[in-house]
C-alpha cells in the first residue's frame, strides 16, 4: 500500500509532508499533542498559514463536532473546492489549533491519498501550509518547501512532486449568528 509508511510516521508521533487538495501540508495525528506542537513549531501560524484539522468524512467530523450548524453540514457537502470553516474548539481539538477567537479551522479531505490516510488513521490530521519560518510563499509546488520544513518531516508522501498544485488556500467561511460569513 502506497500510504503504509505515512500512515506508520503519524501513528510514530511523526510529521508527514503530503500534497493536499489545493497546497503542500505538514500534518501530524491531531490526537499526539506533542505532534501538532512539533508541527506548529515547524510552521508557525501567520495570518496566511492558519493550521486546520483534516477530516476523512462527515461522520468523523461529527463526531469531534456534534453541533455542526446545519448550513455549514450542506456546504460542506456539496461544495466543489476545498473549504475551510471555522468552527468553535470543541474539547478534543489541540490548544495549539485554537485561534483567537476560540475558534478551529476544518475542513474534509478532498485528495484520494488524504483521504484514505485520514480513514486508516480512524481520525483528522492536523495540518499547516508547509511554510517555514519567515516564507511568504503559497507551497504550490514541491520545490517551493524550505528546508528547515523539509528537514523535520519524518516521511515525505513522494506522489504529486512535480505537479503544480492549487494557488490559494482554501475558501474560508464561519457562521455569523444563522448567516454565512466568507472570510
Amino acid at each position: 500500500m502506497r500510504g503504509t509508511a505515512a500512515l506508520a510516521a503519524l501513528r510514530a508521533g511523526g510529521l508527514l509532508l503530503l500534497p493536499t487538495a489545493n497546497l503542500w501540508q505538514l500534518t501530524a495525528d491531531a490526537t499526539q499533542h506533542s505532534a501538532v506542537d512539533a508541527m506548529l513549531q515547524t510552521c508557525p501560524p501567520t495570518r496566511i498559514n492558519r493550521p486546520e484539522l483534516i477530516f476523512p468524512d462527515r461522520a468523523t467530523l461529527m463526531a469531534w463536532f456534534p453541533d455542526l450548524h446545519p448550513k455549514l453540514d450542506t456546504l460542506l457537502l456539496y461544495h466543489g473546492r476545498a473549504l475551510t470553516v471555522s468552527l468553535p474548539a470543541s474539547r478534543r481539538v489541540p490548544l495549539g489549533l485554537v485561534d483567537a477567537r476560540d475558534e478551529v479551522n476544518i475542513r474534509l479531505a478532498m485528495d484520494s491519498f488524504c483521504v484514505q490516510l485520514t480513514e486508516d488513521l480512524e481520525g483528522p490530521l492536523a495540518a499547516c501550509f508547509a511554510m517555514g519560518h519567515g516564507q511568504k510563499m503559497l507551497p504550490t509546488r514541491f520545490g517551493q518547501i524550505n528546508s528547515d520544513v523539509l528537514y523535520r518531516a519524518d516521511h515525505t508522501v513522494t506522489r504529486r512532486q512535480k505537479d503544480t498544485l492549487g494557488s490559494r488556500p482554501a475558501v474560508r467561511v464561519r457562521m455569523d449568528g444563522d448567516e454565512l460569513q466568507f472570510l
